[in-house]
């Protein structure tokens, strides 16, 4: 499943069509996404395929997916958080309630 929360416009929409894919061939997966600010889009995977892996490895499994969009949207993506099912961080707290941004 993937969420977009708040407004959308076409990064985001690309971005989220681009998570569709990943959710269709991780079929535990959950994915969200949303504009922070006019610069910046949040991505946060949650998906059991991270289990066991380091930060680093989880990032490069995602860009698998990510590499897809073009240059200009993957480069707004600020923040990718890849989480396995049950794990917490406090980066995640922001996805439950998105704070606007001040820009």
């Amino acid at each position: 499943m993937v969420t977009v929360l708040q407004n959308t416009d076409d990064a985001v929409n690309q971005t989220a069509s681009v998570l569709s894919e990943f959710v269709k061939s991780h079929e535990h997966a959950e994915c969200v996404v949303y504009r922070y600010n006019p610069a910046s889009i949040r991505v946060r995977i949650v998906d059991p395929v991270f289990h066991g892996r380091s930060k680093g490895e989880r990032h490069d499994y995602a860009m698998q997916f990510l590499r897809k969009l073009p240059e200009d949207v993957r480069a707004q993506i600020s923040i990718l958080l890849c989480l396995e099912p049950g794990e917490t961080s406090l980066l995640d707290l922001e996805f439950q309630d998105p704070m606007r941004s001040r820009l």
